[in-house]
């Protein structure tokens, strides 16, 4: 991992391209950086909340979510929820969280059909698609796992609202998605050592 000693940070820096005693600095021009970027346009939230993933233990904090909630500035929830939303849908043109953020809320509002409810209507309503996401036979985008968990575990919401649970820890408990296996998380670690051990984030 090669890293350029080039002055003052930028927030648009990469934590493996600046030297570690610079790292404090970056956290905070990252922050100043998404106080301002992310009512209007939260993308850059998955390439940062990746990062955290990786660096929160080398600047001392509890995890990665400490260092979204105390070095960002954010609610790590929150930015859970738009994260998740945001790999899932790739939106080519500006989006703020706020806008992401209304999607739990329409969840509540909107829980995916029942089957009973499902055979009184038309067939066509059996296919939901959520913002171009083709979910009518399952699947995991963040949309179709909260209207999901409105329809079969609606306390769960409250839950992930609060900060208790994140939304694959309600939709496991709820029995909506599958615990890994002990081989599969030894296998993510893996892959997470390695790609440190490469310096790749």
């Amino acid at each position: 991992m090669v890293t350029i000693d080039s002055g003052p940070v930028e927030a648009g820096q990469r934590f493996r391209d600046v030297p570690k005693s610079k790292w404090h600095s970056l956290v905070n021009a990252k922050r100043y950086f998404l106080a301002v970027k992310v009512s209007y346009d939260c993308r850059c939230l998955v390439e940062f909340c990746e990062e955290a993933e990786i660096v929160w233990e080398e600047l001392g904090y509890s995890s990665a979510a400490a260092m979204i909630r105390e070095g960002y500035d954010l609610d790590p929830v929150e930015i859970e929820l738009a994260v998740a939303w945001l790999k899932h849908n790739d939106p080519a043109k500006e989006i703020g969280i706020a806008a992401i953020q209304a999607k739990v809320a329409e969840a509540k509002k909107k829980p995916l059909l029942s089957k009973e409810q499902k055979d009184g209507r038309p067939s066509k309503v059996a296919a939901i698609s959520v913002d171009n996401v083709n979910t009518s036979k399952g699947g995991n985008a963040t949309d179709y796992t909260l209207r999901r968990l409105a329809r079969d575990a609606p306390e769960m919401l409250d839950k992930i609202e609060s900060g208790e649970l994140s939304v694959n820890a309600a939709a496991i408990q709820a029995g909506i998605r599958k615990k890994p296996s002990h081989e599969e998380v030894c296998v993510k670690a893996f892959r997470k050592c390695e790609n440190r051990t490469l310096g790749i984030f």
